[in-house]
C-alpha cells in the first residue's frame, strides 16, 4: 500500500466503526481517515489526520450530501460500511412471523441495505473510475439464505439478505465495467456492542469478541482482498462463504 492512505468509514462512532478508526490510525499514522457519523460530537481525536462528516444513512438526500462533502483532490482506497440495526429501545428481532409489521421491516431494509447501497452509489460516482477501491460492507451470517437453519429474526435476515444480493450485483456490474473495486461483505462475528448487548448471555463463553479484535481481523481480510473476492461475504477469519 502507498504511503498517504485515503479511508472512509461510515458508521465511526459504533462499535465496531470506532474500533477501526482507531486500529487504521495506528496501523496507517500517514492516513487520512474520512470518518461519517450520525452524531459528530461523539467522535474522539485520533493520531492521524481526520476528516469528519455528518450523515443520516436513512436520508438520500444525506448520503449524496456527505460523500460531496469528500475533497475533490481526495480518492478513497478503502471504504467500511460499519452500520447496521437491529433493535432499539421499542424494537426486538421479530420470534415469529406473527410480529412482522411493515414498520420494522422498512426501518431495517432503511438501515441495513438501502442506505449502506446508496452509500455505495455515491462512493463510486465521486471516486475516479480508474482508481483502485476495496469496499467492506458490515454484514451478517444470518443473512445468508443458503446458511438459514433456524428462521426467526425475520427483519433483520431479510435486510441482510438484500444487502449481500445489492453487493453481488455491485461486484458484477463493477467487473463488467472493468472498474478495480473489489466489494464484499464483512461477517464481524459475536462482538461487545450495543447491538449485540441484549442477546450476550446465550454467547458461549470465549467467543464474545472485542472491537478491537474484530476491527483487527476486518482490517486483515480487506487488505488481502483480490478481485476475484468480490462479491463474496467474509467471516473476521477471511473465511469466504456463500450469500
Amino acid at each position: 500500500m502507498k504511503e498517504t492512505t485515503n479511508f472512509l468509514i461510515a458508521g465511526a462512532t459504533g462499535g465496531i466503526g470506532h474500533a477501526i478508526c482507531e486500529a487504521l490510525a495506528i496501523r496507517y499514522p500517514d492516513a487520512t481517515l474520512i470518518r461519517m457519523a450520525r452524531n459528530l460530537e461523539k467522535l474522539t481525536a485520533l493520531s492521524c489526520k481526520t476528516i469528519d462528516i455528518q450523515f443520516d444513512l436513512a436520508s438520500e438526500d444525506s448520503l449524496l450530501q456527505a460523500i460531496e462533502q469528500i475533497p475533490a483532490d481526495i480518492n478513497i482506497d478503502w471504504a467500511f460500511i460499519a452500520s447496521g440495526w437491529l433493535h432499539d429501545e421499542h424494537t426486538q428481532p421479530e420470534k415469529t412471523y406473527r410480529s412482522l409489521s411493515a414498520e420494522q421491516l422498512a426501518q431495517s431494509f432503511s438501515l441495513n441495505a438501502i442506505g449502506p447501497s446508496l452509500l455505495v452509489k455515491y462512493l463510486l460516482e465521486q471516486n475516479d473510475k480508474k482508481h483502485p477501491l476495496k469496499i467492506g460492507v458490515l454484514s451478517a451470517r444470518v443473512g445468508s439464505i443458503s446458511d438459514n437453519r433456524l428462521g426467526g429474526w425475520h427483519s433483520y435476515r431479510a435486510s441482510k439478505a438484500a444487502l449481500n444480493m445489492l453487493i453481488k450485483n455491485y461486484a458484477i456490474e463493477l467487473t463488467r465495467m472493468k472498474r478495480p473495486v473489489v466489494i464484499v461483505g464483512l461477517q464481524p462475528g459475536t462482538t461487545d456492542t450495543l447491538l449485540s448487548a441484549p442477546f450476550q448471555q446465550g454467547v458461549p463463553e470465549g467467543h464474545l469478541q472485542m472491537p478491537e479484535f474484530t476491527a483487527s481481523k476486518l482490517i486483515d481480510v480487506v487488505d488481502n482482498l483480490k478481485p476475484d473476492d468480490s462479491g463474496y461475504l467474509f467471516d473476521f477469519l477471511g473465511e469466504k462463504f456463500e450469500p
